[in-house]
């Protein structure tokens, strides 16, 4: 019997990516008026000619806005900008993900002087070369354009979600399950049920970059941890209090939370479901 809701968590420092992809933002869905990261793997683009460069590269954009001649973050400057790219637009090698991966980091309605709004619509738009990019007779050497799609914030917060919804780690979080909404039929209309909540992160050192994952309870031995037990508010809701750092025996100030998985169930039903619903917050 498939009783379970799954709800995967992304942190704002997410540390992993799609393999195979040549490009992506962090965090994932992010909100534009904070800071991001736009990540490219020189290895896996299409046009290859930035791979041999050992750099620095540059991010060169216009969308969703792109800065005039003169101001602080146009592209680039002198009579042939594109052989003189801005300093402010340097990107960084982040060697943990790839000998090639490189990153620029913005925070989007801040760096292209929009509303949140135009970032939705339009998106990000840029390619990534060499200072000097060549040209004017000479072979470019940059990426192809790549574009990132970005969806905005949803306002329905479903079933499950956080409050506050950007956690921080040494900080109490409140997670959020409202039986109100559920879609499964197995897990409708319970009313003062005995339900745990199974939780599981990822958690990466900052320093040596090493990822390692820490459940503080088995899946199958959940309910014998009253820490995890979800309380019933009256209405429908149930509700996890926890500081993430005391429930993960976070004890480092290296320690990064990446990624959590949640899982809620009813205590005498422990097999575990796939395709649950899911969503994603934020951590600072």
């Amino acid at each position: 019997m498939k009783s379970i809701i799954t709800l995967l968590i992304t942190f704002s420092l997410l540390s992993a990516k799609v393999f195979g992809q040549a490009s992506w933002i962090e965090p994932e869905n992010p909100d534009v008026t904070k800071p991001i990261r736009i990540y490219v793997d020189l290895s896996k683009t299409t046009n290859k000619s930035c791979s041999d460069s050992t750099g620095p590269f540059y991010i060169w954009t216009w969308s969703p806005k792109e800065h005039p001649i003169g101001h602080p973050l146009v592209n680039g400057t002198g009579e042939k900008a594109w052989q003189n790219s801005n300093d402010a637009l340097k990107m960084t090698n982040d060697a943990a993900k790839g000998p090639l991966v490189w990153y620029y980091e913005m925070t989007p309605t801040e760096f292209y002087e929009v509303p949140a709004a135009d970032v939705y619509k339009k998106g990000i738009s840029l390619l990534v070369k060499t200072k000097n990019g060549g040209g004017y007779g000479d072979p470019d050497v940059k990426t192809e354009d790549l574009t990132f799609t970005i969806e905005p914030p949803k306002t329905d917060r479903g079933s499950m979600y956080a409050s506050p919804s950007d956690m921080v780690q040494n900080e109490v979080v409140n997670l959020i399950y409202d039986n109100t909404k559920e879609l499964n039929p197995v897990m409708k209309n319970l009313v003062n049920e005995e339900l745990y909540m199974w939780v599981n992160a990822s958690i990466k050192d900052t320093v040596t970059g090493i990822i390692r994952t820490f459940a503080p309870s088995s899946f199958l031995t959940i309910n014998q941890n009253q820490d995890l037990r979800l309380v019933y508010d009256g209405s429908g809701k149930y509700r996890l209090s926890m500081i993430p750092n005391k429930i993960f025996n976070i004890t480092s100030p290296n320690d990064l939370i990446t990624q959590v998985e949640l899982v809620v169930y009813m205590k005498s039903i422990t097999d575990r479901s796939d395709g649950q619903p899911k969503i994603k917050f934020s951590c600072q």
